[in-house]
């Protein structure tokens, strides 16, 4: 270990005493005069490089180079010869590109942006959000941000999914999207997600960054396996992180709902300094959140219970002429409590504390080499409480534990670790970067203030359900170099990747998954010398009560698994500017995943300008995704509610007998076909306008079957047996069920000019999508069970769950010290599917259409002094909620809202304070 430390001493040391020569200086704006923190100052055709500080202020040595170059997003960039003067102050002129920083995503070329890219990429500076938004989480900022973004608040998911807002990208799947961090594949979140976005799948947790560590944010809106492998179906965010040095920022923000719950706060701390003399850096950031229990959004009265509390048999009917309201009435009376007493407790938000570390580091080695980075690590406590079990369910309840029935809460410990490490430099004109990138999701279940109903008086109250992680190991090598004499430019890059993934099932205690009214049935039979001898007939429940811990029932020992993958891949990728007004390039990837074979995915993308203002571009792809391996492996017991009835159901593994038993085949990867064809404009300064279309085809897309039914005779043993082990009457299985068939418009513009001694920025965006099954996959043998492989309550999950139409109106102005806000986003309408039952051969289902909602957000920001701004500000002001469940769907509880548009909890004032030292 000490050679270890010894060897970074020297490299420290040679960095940073190497230099003969000091440039310093000073940057500021044009408009103003205002000096600009965060400008990125470097030496030209070197590694060498720094950031000025909050004063506009840099220094830099130098030990060779002929021209320094300024870059900074939302000016033009520039470039100054190096003369014998040591101090240069350099005045920044507003982009006409407002928006044409250099990009990472979508392109191996390092002098790629925004707006001569061949395919469709945004590219969001955080900081202005950061200081004005009311949102304080990423997928928060980016859903209000981007038009083509859509993450909504996890608790419309339920159980473990609750603690996670995953995200979309135009309207495909939370899993047919890739999300790198500084360019490198990230892990997923180990969870699988139930309704909500993501039934079935697992996606990223986002907020498992800190905001504060985050410098921008990339979204490339195309297809790109090709480019950086499996999941890019629908596109890529790519997470570039904070390299600031020489800065404290301090910021923390509280806000809370109409009704004072629901209250959040988060508070964060992000500093960097120096590691030598040559634009080494150490960026660190702390963040802690936190966020109270909701209620359900709307009235005061929203999902209030109306059915009977205390009456015998109340999950199954209403109040008949024996047991009476008023009988009910009575005994809260006697009790001291109400109706109120029975409330959903989450449904707004889950209870939550967040604690994130993050970091981001680089140590020259010479002048084209270093050695980098990053990663972090970030815990969450998460509390989902579900609906309440009333004391009159007294399959599910014991009177003599909880007599007023109680609230099962499931408690989420999630732990995620990442760490990247990497050399880039160069080799012979040749850029070549070596990295190794880790990272692991834990996600604990432990079942508090619940019980087990078959085990009687035993039963705890606490149960620990098992756990489960996931982990990904990904080696890479990627070479590329900028032939500026072959044609107009061109760029050529190739590499390799050597993946490893993990997925573990960890069970729970026995309690938690057990069903202790099972019996053994025995059957009599005879010889065929007339000895008569007893036979197994198999298990059977005696008293009907629910096994298991109550909200989800707890990991069996035979659910249990530890399994791995690995996948290798190779990969070419070129850029050539055949003219100075056209581009064309092209992708090659080659995948070998352990188990599932060989895969070839291809790109190619062109933009042609047809005047110095206007340019014309499009791309085809091919993509793939891999299954996960949670999908594969992964089984539960939950409960879910069917017109208010509560109805135990399994979900079973891909690989188990009863899967095979019925003739589900083992899952297959899904297969894409994706094209793009748009414009970019800039017609005047300072003003940039985009539109493309988009069309992406994806076959045998993996998603869950309905609900098979225990009452269904006709069904394999083996699924018969399940439903007896497990205490349900409900499975469902996961299968490459449909394909389908996506077609967009994406519009983009943005504005920025002074007014009236101020800056005016305006942003625009809108995204309008469809999408449609376009086959259903019935496995052979089980036609006639066609609407319970792929049902209703799926199709609408694909098609119309996801707003049609998204639209995004910013407009921000800054005047001496103030700065105003406001915008507003328009999410269009959606229809649901909710099950009523599982009839065979086709259950009902219930479909609700919600109306289009406007929400509107304002802030005021004022700066104190040059370190410290105020913020006061409202996210959704004029409280729109959207639609309340419609009556039909169950007549024993009030209306509440639904909320899968926006995810909104209705008005949200928010305070926040920021320090920069």
């Amino acid at each position: 270990m000490k050679k270890y430390f010894l060897l970074l001493f020297l490299i420290v040391s040679v960095a940073s005493f190497a230099q003969q020569r000091t440039i310093t200086g000073t940057v500021t704006e044009s408009e103003n005069g205002g000096t600009l923190p965060g400008v990125n100052v470097s030496i030209k055709n070197t590694r060498q490089g720094t950031i000025t500080d909050a004063e506009g202020r840099f220094s830099l040595n130098l030990v060779k180079g002929e021209q320094l170059v300024f870059s900074f997003i939302g000016f033009a960039a520039q470039e100054i010869k190096i003369t014998a003067e040591n101090s240069y102050n350099v005045v920044l002129q507003p982009a006409s590109h407002t928006l044409g920083e250099v990009q990472v995503v979508g392109s191996r070329n390092a002098n790629r942006t925004k707006l001569d890219s061949p395919v469709p990429v945004d590219v969001i500076d955080l900081k202005p959000l950061l200081e004005s938004a009311p949102q304080v989480s990423i997928t928060q900022l980016l859903q209000y941000v981007s038009p083509s973004f859509h993450s909504v608040n996890g608790s419309n998911a339920g159980d473990a999914g609750s603690a996670l807002n995953l995200s979309q990208l135009r309207g495909l799947g939370v899993d047919q999207l890739l999300v790198l961090v500084n360019g490198k594949r990230r892990h997923k979140s180990s969870n699988i997600n139930w309704g909500g976005l993501g039934n079935g799948a697992t996606g990223y947790d986002l907020n498992s960054i800190p905001t504060a560590a985050i410098q921008r944010v990339e979204i490339l809106r195309d297809g790109a396996a090709a480019q950086y492998g499996s999941d890019a179906i629908a596109g890529v965010i790519n997470i570039v992180l904070n390299k600031t040095t020489e800065e404290l920022t301090l910021s923390s923000t509280a806000s809370t709902r109409r009704r004072g719950d629901g209250t959040t706060t988060r508070t964060n701390a992000n500093y960097g300094f120096a590691l030598g003399k040559t634009g080494g850096y150490l960026n660190t950031t702390a963040e802690f959140a936190t966020q109270a229990i909701a209620l359900l959004p709307g009235n005061d009265d929203a999902a209030l219970y109306l059915g009977p509390i205390y009456g015998g048999g109340a999950n199954t009917r209403n109040y008949d002429a024996i047991y009476t309201k008023e009988i009910d009435e009575k005994i809260l009376s006697d009790r001291g409590i109400d109706r109120h007493y029975f409330d959903r407790r989450g449904g707004g938000s889950n209870k939550a504390k967040d604690a994130l570390l993050f970091f981001n580091a680089a140590i020259p080695l010479r002048q084209n080499a270093e050695i980098y980075a990053f990663g972090g690590i970030s815990h969450r406590n998460s509390q989902f409480t579900a609906v309440y079990r009333l004391p009159g369910w007294t399959e599910r309840n014991n009177a003599f534990l909880y007599p007023d029935g109680f609230l099962p809460a499931m408690e989420n410990i999630i732990s995620d670790k990442s760490l990247a490490i990497g050399i880039k430099g160069k080799i012979r004109n040749w850029d070549v970067d070596i990295s190794n990138v880790y990272g692991r999701n834990n996600f604990g279940n432990v079942i508090t203030n619940s019980l087990n109903a078959s085990l009687g008086l035993k039963t705890p109250t606490t149960f620990d359900a098992g756990s489960y992680n996931a982990s990904q190991n990904t080696g890479s090598i990627d070479i590329s170099r900028y032939f500026d004499k072959a044609l107009k430019g061109i760029n050529v890059a190739f590499g390799a990747q050597y993946r490893v993934e993990s997925y573990q099932i960890v069970a729970g205690e026995e309690a938690s998954y057990s069903k202790a009214d099972l019996r053994t049935v025995y059957g009599l039979d005879t010889t065929g010398t007339g000895i008569v001898y007893t036979t197994k007939e198999g298990q059977i429940g005696l008293n009907g009560l629910s096994p298991g811990s109550q909200i989800h029932a707890g990991f069996r020992p035979e659910n249990a698994v530890n399994v791995n993958r690995s996948i290798l891949a190779g990969y070419a990728d070129v850029e050539a500017n055949i003219t100075q007004k056209w581009l064309v390039s092209g992708a090659l990837r080659l995948e070998n995943f352990s188990g599932l074979g060989n895969v070839t995915t291809y790109k190619i993308a062109s933009k042609y300008s047809i005047a110095d203002w206007l340019g014309i571009r499009g791309s085809h792809n091919t993509g793939f995704r891999a299954p996960d391996l949670a999908q594969y492996y992964y089984t539960e017991t939950s409960t879910s509610f069917q017109q208010g009835r509560a109805i135990d159901q399994v979900t079973a593994s891909n690989q188990s007998a009863a899967t095979r038993a019925l003739g589900i085949p083992t899952l297959t990867p899904e297969k894409s076909k994706g094209y793009t064809l748009g414009i970019t404009s800039q017609p005047f300064r300072n003003f940039e306008f985009t539109a493309d279309a988009y069309l992406v085809d994806v076959n045998n897309r993996v998603g869950n079957t309905g609900n098979f039914s225990a009452t269904d005779v006709n069904l394999p043993l083996e699924v018969r047996s399940l439903f007896v082990q497990t205490g349900t009457t409900q499975a469902k299985f996961f299968y490459n069920s449909f394909s389908t068939r996506t077609k967009g418009l994406e519009v983009t513009g943005s504005y920025r000019t002074p007014f009236r001694k101020g800056a005016l920025t305006l942003l625009f965006g809108a995204n309008f999508v469809k999408n449609d099954v376009t086959s259903v996959n019935t496995p052979k043998g089980l036609e006639a069970y066609r609407y319970i492989i792929f049902n209703d309550g799926e199709k609408a999950r694909v098609t119309s769950n996801i707003p049609g139409r998204k639209v995004n109106l910013q407009g921000s102005f800054k005047v001496g010290k103030l700065t105003y806000m406001v915008r507003g986003i328009y999410f269009g309408s959606v229809t649901t599917a909710s099950a009523l039952n599982a009839t065979f051969p086709k259950p009902d289902y219930f479909f609700q259409k919600l109306s289009p909602i406007w929400v509107v957000d304002a802030s005021v920001a004022y700066s104190f002094t040059k370190s410290l701004q105020g913020v006061i500000g409202v996210n959704n002001a004029f409280n729109q909620l959207g639609d309340y469940s419609d009556k039909k769907l169950s007549a024993l509880n009030n209306p509440s809202i639904i909320g899968i548009q926006n995810g909104s909890a209705g008005i949200q004032p928010f305070v926040r304070i920021t320090a920069r030292l």
